[in-house]
């Protein structure tokens, strides 16, 4: 699987099975850093692998949740 340069927080709401609402509110709370794109969040790989603890952890709870 080819890591992409960004998730939308549902995607990263998805593999940490969380709610995206929380995910919106670690943004807004400065807990998760993510950029604006339009009206649109996206989150920087590097960061939602520090927040799931590792780039491996994340890309296996994604593989998880794509199928």
């Amino acid at each position: 699987m080819a890591k992409p340069a960004f998730l939308a927080p549902e995607e990263l709401a998805s593999a940490l099975r969380v709610h995206p609402e929380t995910v919106r509110g670690w943004i807004r709370s400065g807990k998760l850093q993510a950029q604006k794109v339009g009206r649109l969040w996206r989150i920087p790989w590097e960061e939602a692998a520090r927040l799931a603890g590792s780039e491996e952890r994340l890309e296996k709870a994604l593989k998880e949740v794509r199928g």
